[in-house]
């Protein structure tokens, strides 16, 4: 394995005038995630930068995609950083876009990219120590292949998670293929519970997946990954990266790591204790205490606040990541 890992951020400024300009020239229709929420900046990329700097000081290039925009606070000339515009690496026919989806699916066409890379949202955190084997072993992601069943919850997203299901369900209509990997990778005991979660399912009468567990928080890939994908899938891809804003019609970047996972091409490993997605959804004190409590070693902030209280959380949680990271990292002017 090539030792240089690379992260990858998405990021928008969400109030810059000259893209609210650009992307009112567009409108989705009513199939279609245009809300603001979406591209609302909660404060954390700062931190980001910061955690970087000081719990994995081993990253070898961090490459922050922008729509043409960066925070005044960058520090440009960090020979770490790699301030990348859309236009620089999404083809010329997906372009303007407003959605997470062409801008990610395109990511192992970014010039420079290590091979081996982590693809973190601007809401991701490191908060304790981490090392480069908690991403990759032997040149494989670590990942957790388990079962867990698909929730409906009326939506958008889920539309999109019922349509990563029928692409998996379409290379592996059930769990035959697993018998390769049932031991080393699909009932290993490093799962913990999901270990016996999927012993369970594994032997019941019904033998398709009821679904993969797509933990959201920062995850490793391949650009070999995306490449397989995109020639195995291309009509698919190229349709959902033609959607100006995220659509029902969608698949998403889980589907990267499902399928490589089901090819067997990861090492195990229990991620749920690697990190946190937080739902940030009021002014919940426990949330405070959880990211204070450092518990995990990578956090995600999902911002899912209403316009009422989210001056208030966002006030809250600046003060609490300070704590945590009030030093300035040599990616802040």
């Amino acid at each position: 394995m090539d030792d240089k890992i690379d992260i990858v951020i998405t990021w928008v400024d969400g109030s810059d005038e000259k893209w609210l300009e650009l992307r009112n020239q567009y409108s989705g229709n009513k199939s279609s995630d245009n809300g603001m929420n979406r591209y609302r900046d909660f404060g954390t990329l700062k931190y980001l930068f910061r955690s970087i700097e000081k719990f994995a000081p081993w990253v070898n290039k961090v490459f922050l995609v922008t729509c043409d925009q960066a925070p005044e606070w960058l520090n440009r000339d960090n020979p770490k950083l790699c301030l990348v515009n859309h236009s620089d690496y999404i083809p010329e026919k997906y372009l303007p876009t407003f959605s997470s989806h062409p801008i990610e699916f395109n990511f192992h066409r970014i010039e420079g990219l290590a091979e081996h890379f982590i693809v973190c949202n601007d809401d991701c955190l490191f908060i304790n120590p981490i090392d480069k084997e908690d991403f990759f072993v032997d040149g494989k992601p670590v990942d957790i292949l388990t079962e867990f069943p698909l929730q409906f919850k009326p939506g958008i997203f889920t539309d999109i998670l019922y349509n990563n299901f029928k692409l998996i369900s379409k290379y592996y209509p059930n769990r035959s293929h697993i018998k390769k990997q049932l031991k080393k990778q699909y009932l290993s005991p490093v799962y913990g519970y999901y270990f016996f979660y999927n012993l369970f399912l594994y032997f019941l009468p019904y033998k398709g997946f009821i679904g993969l567990n797509t933990p959201h928080i920062m995850r490793p890939y391949t650009k070999s990954m995306f490449q397989t994908v995109w020639d195995k899938e291309y009509e698919l891809l190229d349709s959902t990266c033609s959607h100006k804003f995220r659509s029902s019609e969608d698949v998403n970047i889980y589907i990267i790591r499902m399928l490589n996972m089901l090819n067997g091409n990861f090492v195990p490993g229990n991620i749920n204790k690697l990190g946190k997605a937080i739902e940030m959804m009021n002014d919940d004190e426990a949330i405070y205490s959880l990211i204070e409590s450092k518990k995990y070693k990578t956090i995600c902030l999902n911002d899912s606040l209403s316009d009422e209280c989210f001056d208030v959380v966002f006030e809250k949680t600046q003060k609490t990541l300070n704590k945590l990271l009030g030093d300035k990292s040599s990616f802040e002017l």
